[in-house]
């Protein structure tokens, strides 16, 4: 084989290389995310923590989820991921156990947009007063990952909850 026909060999396998992480990537479309749609329970007690995504017309996931760690009033939450101009923007409201009081401002969601999304994962990062605030998801089967970076006054808080899904 001649040495400019094994450079260009060469070449064209580095080209293909470079290429093929981008094949694994995932679109921060509903379509791109349509893996986290189900019923997911807390692995370790069902019973205290779940959360459910749903295909709603219209290019949007509805979620929906609870949490009543042992010993504490617990908290609901409402989940919308939809466009927002050229993002794909996750809009969340979170409420007491007893949904008396919203933890955010009326007409103030959190605002989490997808910046990277690959296949079975995404994460958003926080906009506005959540800047530096990260939510990840991650599946594997029928096993979710969500993991949380948030600051609570200027104090950083790591949550993770380790879901399977429900069985329908």
């Amino acid at each position: 084989m001649s040495i400019k026909l094994t450079v260009k060999f060469g070449v064209a396998l580095l080209v293909l290389a470079a290429a093929a992480p981008n094949s694994q990537a995932a679109s921060c479309s509903l379509a791109g995310l349509g893996w986290m749609a189900g019923s997911w329970r807390n692995k370790a007690n069902p019973s205290r923590a779940q959360e459910r995504w749903a295909v709603a017309p219209d290019d949007v996931l509805m979620g929906s989820a609870w949490e009543f760690p042992q010993g504490k009033s617990g908290y609901a939450e409402v989940m919308t991921i939809r466009r927002d101009g050229d993002a794909t923007s996750m809009f969340i409201r979170h409420f007491d156990g007893g949904l008396a009081k919203a933890w955010e401002e009326r007409g103030a969601p959190m605002v989490f947009i997808a910046s990277s999304c690959v296949r079975n994962s995404v994460i958003f990062e926080g906009q506005g007063d959540h800047v530096g605030e990260h939510i990840s998801y991650k599946r594997s089967g029928s096993d979710l990952l969500i993991v949380g970076d948030f600051l609570h006054h200027g104090t950083p808080d790591h949550e993770e909850w380790h879901m399977v899904k429900a069985q329908e």
